[in-house]
């Protein structure tokens, strides 16, 4: 009889032991690789060949746009050669800037992963417009877990922005 309350035993403690394994990784996946939060815009669209953005946590601000999670939606006119980005980290963590394809968060254009700006840093970057074909990307920081907290934002390539 005692073998067999033992036998109960390991055999519920391994079934407990799987489950919660399973929620740990359910949510070690939904923290690593979280659907893309994206509250940018509200209005505010940004264009032309010369554009200023501040980082700070957890978004962009730029234009008229205040700052909040995400960030203005960034018009790049495809007819252009480039644009210029000024980029200022209001913030008190490190930020950089990226712009990932919209489908598959592929490296587009931007900053380097590792090049980031420091509190109170500002940055001139230049993208190539000329080489992004026509359609909608984010901007977003690369640094691990920002985008995630709300730094992205549309970054769209079309004619006539």
């Amino acid at each position: 009889m005692a073998g067999k309350s033992v036998r109960a035993d390991v055999a519920a403690g391994i079934v407990a032991g799987i489950v919660g394994l399973v929620v740990i990784v359910t949510i070690w996946v939904s923290l690593v690789f979280p659907a893309p939060i994206v509250s940018g815009g509200g209005g505010s669209i940004l264009s032309g060949n010369d554009i200023a953005l501040r980082e700070h946590e957890w978004g962009f601000a730029g234009g008229g746009y205040a700052l909040a999670k995400g960030g203005p939606e960034i018009c790049a006119n495809s007819n252009n050669a480039t644009v210029n980005i000024t980029l200022t980290n209001t913030g008190i963590n490190f930020h950089g800037f990226q712009v990932v394809r919209a489908d598959t968060g592929a490296f587009v254009a931007g900053l380097n992963k590792t090049d980031l700006l420091a509190r109170g840093e500002t940055r001139h970057i230049t993208i190539d417009v000329g080489r992004i074909a026509p359609g909608s990307y984010y901007y977003i920081c690369p640094v691990a877990g920002h985008r995630q907290k709300g730094m992205i934002a549309p970054f769209v390539v079309q004619p006539g922005c």
